[in-house]
């Protein structure tokens, strides 16, 4: 993760509470994020308990796989966030 990254996220909803060139400025970032992240593929989701873990992939309606895509390519994407995982700090 690149220093110009951040933790810090608004969700959408309701920013009003922001100054209209702050709101401005975090809508402009989001799709400037969005547009160089490109398309989504799947949710890869795991969730950890005290004594078990569960791990799923999700195909929300604007991803552009699905149950019907080739195991070998889903199981490429889970690759991809396995490694991302490795990194999280």
């Amino acid at each position: 993760m690149t220093p110009e990254h951040g933790w810090v996220a608004y969700a959408s909803g309701d920013n009003s509470h922001l100054s209209p060139e702050v709101r401005s400025e975090v809508e402009r970032r989001l799709n400037q994020r969005q547009e160089e992240r490109g398309a989504l593929f799947a949710i890869i989701e795991v969730r950890v308990y005290e004594n078990d873990e569960e791990a799923q992939v999700g195909f929300p309606p604007d991803a552009i796989l699905g149950v019907e895509t080739d195991s070998f390519i889903i199981s490429e994407v889970v690759a991809r966030a396995r490694e991302q995982l490795a990194h999280w700090q």
